[in-house]
Order: C-alpha cells, then sequence, then structure tokens
C-alpha cells in the first residue's frame, strides 16, 4: 500500500528506556513502521525521519535520563504529512542554536533537525507538559 492509499492516518507509539540502547531500538521499530505503510528504504523520507528520530531519542537519553526513566516515541503517518514526536519528563524545552557550543560538547542536532524540516516543508517545535514537567518535541514533515 502506497503512502498515499492510506484509507485514515495511521499512530504508532513506543515506550522506550532513557538509555543509550534505546537510539538503535528506535530507529529500528520506526524503520518497520515506515516500511509497513509503503514508506521504504528508497523513500525520500526515510533517511531523514531516521536522522530525526535518532537525534530527538539521543537528547532524551543524554538530558532527560535523570528525570525520565522512560521516553515515549510517536509517529504519525496521514495521507499528507508525517510527524514524529518525542516526549521526555525533563523540564527544559530545548531550542536549536544558532552556534553550535564552543566546547565541541555538541549543539547541532536540533538545529540539523529544524533545518532538514524547513527545507521540506514542515518544522519542529517543542510543547510543555501542562504542569511543567516535562516536554514534547515534534517535528512535521510533508509526505507530497
Amino acid at each position: 500500500m502506497a503512502v498515499a492509499d492510506l484509507p485514515q492516518t495511521v499512530r504508532y507509539g513506543l515506550s522506550l528506556p532513557t538509555v543509550p540502547a534505546s537510539v538503535p531500538e528506535a530507529r529500528r521499530r520506526v524503520r518497520a513502521e515506515l516500511g509497513a505503510h509503503g514508506i521504504g528504504p528508497d523513500h525520500p523520507l526515510t533517511d531523514t525521519v531516521l536522522l530525526v528520530v535518532s537525534e530527538l531519542v539521543t537528547n532524551a537519553v543524554r538530558h532527560a535520563a535523570e528525570h525520565s526513566p522512560s521516553t515515549a516515541l510517536g509517529l504519525t503517518v496521514g495521507p499528507d504529512e508525517l510527524v514524529v514526536s518525542v516526549h521526555d519528563r525533563h523540564p527544559h524545552c530545548p531550542q536549536a542554536l544558532a552556534v553550535p557550543h564552543q566546547d565541541g560538547s555538541g549543539g547541532w542536532g536540533l538545529g540539523l533537525v529544524a533545518e532538514l524540516a524547513e527545507a521540506l516543508g514542515g518544522g519542529m517545535d517543542s510543547h510543555a507538559d501542562p504542569d511543567g514537567g516535562g516536554k514534547t518535541m515534534v517535528v512535521r514533515l510533508p509526505l507530497g
């Protein structure tokens, strides 16, 4: 079934421990889910989606593990849009940095994700939990 033939929006959710081994596991599970919905390894968005998943789950592992023993990964595939979301219970809502950290400790990832999403006509947002104790990073990518 091709993505354009999806009769409705398909939602996939996964809870992962906030540990380094969850990064490749998240990529593996998302790759399989994409394939099940007609977005195979040769689809133009596959590598971008896997990069987004890697970056967002890695950020949760690096920065939120102390506050968030688990991380929720969501994937929504509709006829026109694909959405990746990652939720953790760390209260800080990060933003893409204009310039990476001077000490070489990082800062490239969210900027890269934001630029990729925008270049494809999508975007990236962060949403704080109502109680202020966590957040969800959301990346929207058009399928058309």
